[in-house]
């Protein structure tokens, strides 16, 4: 599902996916078989999900039997404790959706995943940890694009596609309850529909941060592009505060002009990764102060359009990429770059499957 073109309402994020991750796979809820695959990993070794402190949650797809589609694709999914600095391979869920995405949350015990459900779209499901036992939590979804844990108690919340609709939207979906709640979601004029982008969750303001824009500014962008042949031109894209127990919306900033293709958030500060062209241009990384609205650039020595995370500690990033400031692909994977050392750590290398996406979290 993550694009911004939209021609149908079928359709997939290509630079997220390779050619592979289009297979087709019949939808199983299954529960998933712990793999035989070994997994490289910084340390070769797996670890007890115990203690305290933060960890990434990272989706990886693969062919179950490393060769062909004949048997499906598995979205293999693990953590990286940033204390002990191990890889632990938790499990396989299955791979039936439209784009592929998992997060881990250990303080429930769980993987929340998306899944395809016959022809009715993607739907939220859950992987129990202890019990082994999947569980499909919604049947109104058409696709998601982003899901974030927030606490034990409060919500999970979705970037997502209503059945029937093409606008992404910010859903906070009730884990007890199983209630949602869709944002601008009552009586809202077709012609100023704000589709959401990018979500991150900030633990010490309690606090979701959603990137959004004007759906139809965007179509007319697309027809100036189309008409003049020449690269599209984002709409102005903003970022909004919601704190995740009112709901209540606060501004905090308005890029003129600028695709925000990734953020994260950490403690006073949102982290950007903005664009000049959609879906093209070198990517350009930004602090945000919450609290004033201001905006300081950085200069990182990476190339990385999606999924770059502050340190709990403000000492460096935890991104998507490459080590080469070149070459996208070049050893592609998962790593640590130090501001003061200069120097990126590799956690976790691509090598037979793809990594899709990485989340950091609170334990």
């Amino acid at each position: 599902m993550r694009t911004r073109h939209y021609k149908s309402f079928k359709f997939f994020i290509l630079f997220l996916l390779v050619p592979a991750l289009l297979s087709s796979c019949s939808p199983s809820t299954a529960p998933p078989a712990e793999s035989a695959v070994p997994i490289k990993t910084q340390s070769g070794e797996k670890t007890a999900l115990a203690g305290q402190g933060q960890y990434l949650s990272m989706t990886y797809t693969e062919y179950v039997n490393g060769k062909n589609a004949d048997q499906g694709m598995v979205m293999r999914v693990m953590t990286y404790d940033l204390s002990s600095k191990k890889v632990t391979k938790l499990a396989d869920v299955p791979y039936t959706s439209q784009y592929p995405l998992s997060v881990v949350s250990l303080p429930d015990h769980k993987i929340y995943y998306s899944a395809g459900v016959g022809d009715k779209g993607d739907q939220l499901f859950s992987y129990d940890l202890n019990t082994k036992k999947n569980e499909q939590l919604t049947d109104n979804l058409f696709a998601i694009n982003r899901i974030v844990p927030t606490t034990p108690d409060g919500p999970l919340v979705l970037v997502a596609v209503k059945k029937g609709e093409r606008i992404l939207k910010t859903i906070f979906y009730n884990k007890t309850t199983h209630a949602m709640k869709f944002m601008h979601d009552e009586n809202q004029d077709k012609n100023h529909e704000e589709q959401t982008w990018s979500i991150t969750y900030n633990p010490a303001k309690k606090a979701i941060y959603s990137s959004h824009y004007s759906a139809k500014e965007q179509d007319e962008q697309r027809e100036i592009s189309n008409r003049t042949q020449t690269i599209m031109i984002p709409p102005d894209n903003k970022v909004t505060e919601i704190n995740s127990v009112t709901k209540q919306e606060r501004s905090v900033i308005t890029l003129k002009n600028q695709e925000i293709s990734s953020m994260s958030s950490s403690n006073d500060k949102l982290l950007l990764i903005t664009t000049r062209f959609i879906n093209g241009g070198n990517p350009e990384y930004s602090l945000i102060d919450i609290a004033t609205g201001k905006r300081t650039k950085i200069k990182l020595p990476i190339l990385s359009r999606q999924f770059v995370y502050m340190s709990p500690d403000g000492k460096g990033v935890y991104y998507l990429g490459s080590a080469s400031e070149k070459n996208e692909e070049e050893g592609r994977g998962v790593y640590y770059y130090d501001f003061t050392s200069k120097i990126q750590t590799p956690i976790f290398i691509q090598e037979e499957g793809f990594i899709n996406n990485f989340m950091l979290l609170n334990k």
